[in-house]
């Protein structure tokens, strides 16, 4: 079985939340169990600008079974009992560049998806949301001497709309279906970084730039399978390999899908490998963790450094 590394996006649009915000308030609650038989870890310290943590989830398995194949009467099963100290598990590690919100995930069969983290991190980011909420309201009825109408509180609670989405970042081969999914497509901003004569003579002081970016709305976004079909045939006609698409989901949110030319896998084990890594390791104990500097280390590969540091 083969472990995997691949890339990840937090699109956070936000007022009041940056993933720096993002990244203490996981931080915050570091060792708390959730959806019930799984712990997340988290830490910002031990690797400076990034947020680093580990999904350990704990099977509900007391015994397992092994097949014996070296006996005389051939291959026999067996069953192992666990003790009441050993548990069977799966592990999910994880860093999240702070500057950028992009990270590297590591998954392989029947472990954890990368939506379980999305999860945890949506109600934690609702439950800080909701209680500055009652913090701004209390501070104003507490200025004005009297309860808030519920337009007053309605203002606090726009001010304070935050959206959170955790997802692998899009190829541009897999654009095509991906915005399929959702109500509408408003716009799209790319970066040209290859800069063609036809780029250059639409491009006003052409001979002082290294890279341009535009920015398109559409007139109409409401036309999901044209609009979808016609942005990935330009995506692979212009060579845009960075950039993103500016969509709405069925709950009228905007969401922000990242284009970038980022393999789906960075880096491969397989679990036998893997786990001599972390063998006899406290998940907890993050500036020891020679396994998760190695994750980190994928920031300054020479083949990714430019996708997983980028300005996006």
């Amino acid at each position: 079985m083969l472990v995997k590394v691949s890339a990840f996006d937090i699109d956070l649009n936000s007022a009041i939340f940056d993933h720096q915000a993002v990244a203490d308030i996981a931080a915050g609650v570091t060792g708390i169990v959730f959806e019930e038989n799984r712990t997340f870890y988290f830490d910002t310290a031990a690797f400076p600008g990034f947020c680093v943590g580990v999904i350990i989830t704990v099977k509900d398995q007391k015994s397992f079974c092994t097949l014996d194949v070296g006996g005389a009467a051939g291959a026999v099963i067996k069953v192992n009992n666990l003790d009441e100290h050993n548990q069977i598990m799966d592990f999910n590690f994880f860093a999240l560049n702070i500057e950028n919100g992009i990270g590297v995930y590591q998954h392989y069969h029947q472990s954890a998806p990368l939506s379980v983290l999305e999860r945890l991190l949506k109600v934690q980011v609702r439950t800080e949301k909701e209680r500055r909420i009652a913090a701004a309201v209390a501070a104003e009825e507490a200025r004005l001497g009297k309860q808030l109408s519920a337009s007053q509180a309605g203002k606090i609670q726009r001010a304070h709309k935050s959206y959170l989405k955790v997802g692998v970042v899009v190829r541009p081969e897999t654009l095509k279906a991906q915005l399929e999914e959702y109500a509408k497509i408003k716009g799209m901003e790319y970066t040209y970084t290859v800069l063609t004569p036809e780029v250059l003579e639409a491009t006003p002081l052409s001979n002082r730039i290294k890279k341009k970016k535009e920015t398109l709305v559409f007139t109409n976004p409401n036309i999901v399978d044209s609009l979808a079909r016609e942005i990935s045939a330009a995506v692979r006609q212009f060579g845009i390999n960075r950039g993103k698409v500016i969509v709405e989901d069925d709950e009228g949110v905007t969401r922000h899908i990242k284009i970038m030319d980022m393999p789906e896998v960075l880096w491969e084990q397989e679990y036998e490998t893997v786990v001599a890594l972390i063998d006899d390791i406290n998940p907890n104990d993050f500036a020891n963790n020679d396994y998760l500097k190695s994750l980190v280390d994928l920031f300054d590969h020479a083949d990714y450094t430019h996708l997983l540091r980028a300005n996006v």
